[in-house]
């Protein structure tokens, strides 16, 4: 068995260390780039976040007509790399605060590195239903990324299980490989733009069951085929399908500074306007902070407003 490595402290000071590259980690990498920043990144998965499972953006300017998550992805990863910045693999396991004018302690598992000011930019994982059924057939019938599985799926009855823009853009995409796409939300009606409702209405091989809760996934040897079903009266059914979708938002990854930053009731970052945190030199950007719009062209603004109130506090 290999011995744990040494944590190394890493006596080069940064002037920003930016946590996470999705769209705010990214756009703030660009800008603190053109600023002159000395800056690293760390980033426990692949550059680039979430956007890879982004099959369709919809809503980013320039690109009235959209752009694959994948596409943006590149572009953005392009901008900042103009810049030569250092990056990291690696998971952040907390963060702590200088005293004076000592600098902040960012830690890994092996590391610590040192800067003045930091950038939280983790955004979320995909949050589960909770229903009985949903861990056991994960992988088998439940999947969270339509742009990544939806695909092995057609020909087949799927249901998606949600109702803001993701869900339903997701929803509307999967009708491209299965036979029938039923998507089923809890509220009354949808929670998505007008636009995006009206081209859910239109689209052929997808149906909408508002009010109706998803309480159980079933399977037969090992594979999702059919679901649980609560309607707005009370009365249970159960829906035959091949896979089930789960589009219900996601929970913020912010466990790894709950001891360090003030937090919401829903584990969210509280920032000010200027994206910084309870502790000064501390900065949130993107989904990760509170009240966020959960657009990606709103955590392109996060990341640039972070990174101007770090240069003043710098």
């Amino acid at each position: 068995m290999l011995a744990l490595a040494e944590r190394r402290v890493l006596t080069v000071t940064h002037d920003l260390i930016i946590i996470g590259t999705g769209p705010a980690g990214l756009a703030a990498g660009s800008h603190a780039g053109r600023s002159g920043l000395d800056t690293l990144y760390l980033e426990k998965d692949s550059v680039g976040g979430e956007l890879v499972n982004r099959h369709d953006v919809r809503w980013f300017p320039g690109f009235p007509d959209g752009i694959s998550g994948t596409d943006l992805r590149q572009r953005m990863v392009e901008g900042a790399e103009r810049y030569d910045p250092e990056v990291t693999l690696a998971t952040v396991e907390g963060i702590d605060p200088g005293e004076g004018d000592e600098p902040h302690a960012v830690r890994t598992e092996n590391s610590t590195y040192e800067t003045e000011a930091v950038i939280v930019a983790t955004g979320g994982e995909e949050a589960e239903l909770g229903v009985p059924g949903e861990d056991e057939y994960e992988g088998r019938g439940v999947f969270y990324c339509s742009a990544c599985d939806g695909p092995l799926y057609r020909d087949d009855r799927v249901a998606v299980v949600g109702g803001d823009n993701r869900a339903v853009v997701d929803a509307i995409y999967l009708t491209e490989f299965a036979s029938e796409v039923l998507l089923f939300t809890e509220a009354d009606d949808l929670d998505a733009d007008a636009a995006i409702r009206e081209e859910a209405a239109d689209t052929e091989d997808l149906e909408i069951r508002r009010g109706t809760r998803v309480a159980e996934v079933l399977g037969t040897d090992g594979l999702v085929d059919g679901i649980r079903i609560v309607d707005p009266s009370g009365d249970e059914e159960t829906v035959a399908v091949d896979g089930v979708n789960v589009n219900v938002g996601s929970e913020p990854n912010t466990g790894f500074v709950a001891d360090t930053l003030e937090l919401t009731d829903e584990d969210l970052v509280v920032v000010d306007q200027k994206m910084e945190t309870s502790v000064p030199g501390i900065f949130a950007a993107g989904d990760v902070r509170e009240d966020s719009p959960l657009e990606i062209a709103a955590a392109v603004g996060d990341g640039i407003t972070a990174v101007e109130a770090a240069k003043r506090s710098l």
